[in-house]
């Protein structure tokens, strides 16, 4: 992303983004609000709080001596910053496992897991909670009250550390399997397709675009959102029609093309426009679900590769991708962004954004996925498998099944080419010969 900051806009999009995709976000927040509780409980034990609860706990919770409380304490921070610093090096193994095995892509998904970093957090607020603490605990009077309260949440905090940490351990165990990851994956992709934009859009043609007028992009990076209903009310406002050339998700050269206007617009306007498109530095599966497709993709290449070598993932990756794929074909190949009235009826649109279309999308995922697994007659057959059951799932009035057939097409001439076992051969053909009977 240019860190020239063209406009203050952009430095706000890309601090924003930084910060909040930072893993000392959360335990940030969290160490801030424990500071604050610390000057709460610091108050009120300054106007009695620990003599009025005293009168109404059992006695052997009332710690009364000095060197028992900051005893107490010390011990509560060495213990706890050693857990912290163990609890770190597991998320460090994480990830250096993730980037090594599966995909340096998921990274930026794994870092933003949220119960990872409340988990530091409360590590951190413990500890800030516990030597603030510490630090006014030298009593001014020698009949001066320990306070008791403060101590023993203290402990508390303490005691929750270690059963967090319980939890922490169980997800670390389970976020550094691939099925987990693949499944994250899956369902922030499903999430995408079933509330994402795709399901906004409209089918209404895209006008003659030989006389609009060509802008460029002042930025470089990640198109991580599009603000749609502001320039639309651009649109609207200044009669104009737009039609944006790059996909959502796709990375952008600066002074390459971004979009198309019907008019020729001014610097003030174009600025407005410009900064309607949000751009970031990383591919999040969040961001559209073509990156979710591409990465469980990149997941399954990765278990290909000679150095990993398991099918195994791969064939659980493509059960993924066959159920994304039937979710894909549910969605209308359709670009333009609906403008709706007062009384709710869409109206002729001003928008129309770039769409990856189902057969672009099939045809990139299965191209890489035979171009890695080729001599691998299980994973050939896994994909036949998910394109028969895509077949099942299509619709009347669509080029699905064109489409799918082509793809069955290329499994064909990669199985003769290169499946140098004549039994294998055959196991290929026979499935893509039950596949044409069904068809028929």
């Amino acid at each position: 992303m240019n860190k020239n900051f063209k406009k203050i806009t952009y430095f706000f999009h890309f601090l924003y983004e930084k910060i909040t995709t930072s893993i000392a976000f959360y335990p940030t927040m969290i160490a801030i609000f424990f500071i604050g509780l610390t000057g709460l409980i610091l108050h009120l034990e300054g106007q009695g709080l620990t003599a009025w609860v005293s009168e109404k706990m059992p006695f052997f919770l009332i710690i009364k001596s000095w060197e028992v409380a900051q005893s107490v304490l010390t011990t509560l921070v060495g213990a706890l910053i050693s857990l912290m610093v163990f609890s770190f090096s597991m998320v460090m193994v994480l990830l250096n496992n993730a980037a090594s095995n599966y995909s340096p892509r998921i990274l930026p998904s794994l870092i933003a897991n949220k119960f990872h970093q409340f988990v530091l957090g409360i590590y951190l607020g413990t500890i800030t909670y516990c030597l603030l603490l510490a630090i006014n605990l030298t009593p001014t009077l020698s009949d001066a009250t320990v306070p008791s309260i403060s101590i023993l949440l203290g402990i508390f905090f303490g005691l929750s550390c270690l059963m967090v940490f319980v939890f922490f351990i169980h997800s670390i165990s389970e976020s550094v399997q691939v099925g987990k990851i693949l499944e994250s994956l899956a369902n922030t992709t499903k999430h995408n397709l079933d509330h994402g934009i795709m399901r906004k859009l409209v089918d209404q043609p895209v006008p003659d675009t030989l006389s609009w007028i060509k802008y460029k992009s002042d930025r470089s990076g990640y198109i991580k959102s599009i603000d749609c209903e502001s320039i639309d009310r651009l649109c609207q406002e200044h009669l104009l029609k737009i039609k944006v050339v790059v996909q959502k998700g796709s990375f952008v050269l600066k002074k390459t093309d971004l979009f198309l206007c019907s008019k020729e617009l001014e610097a003030d306007l174009l600025d407005k426009l410009l900064s309607m498109f949000v751009f970031t530095e990383n591919e999040i599966a969040g961001n559209d679900h073509t990156i979710g497709f591409k990465q469980i993709n990149e997941i399954a290449l990765k278990a290909m590769s000679p150095g990993i070598n398991d099918p195994g993932t791969a064939l659980f990756a493509i059960n993924h991708l066959a159920i994304l794929f039937d979710k894909k074909m549910g969605l209308k190949d359709s670009e333009a962004f609906p403008i709706k009235n007062k009384a709710g009826d869409v109206l002729p649109s001003r928008l129309w954004l770039e769409v990856t279309s189902f057969g672009e999308l099939l045809s990139l995922n299965l191209a890489s996925l035979r171009a890695y697994a080729r001599h691998d007659v299980t994973v050939m057959l896994k994909m036949l498998e998910m394109l028969k059951y895509l077949i099942v799932q299509v619709t009347e009035g669509t080029n699905y099944l064109k489409i799918i057939r082509q793809e069955i097409g290329k499994i064909k001439i990669d199985a003769e080419k290169y499946l140098t076992n004549p039994n294998d051969l055959e196991l290929i053909t026979a499935a893509i010969q039950k596949i044409e009977l069904e068809i028929l």
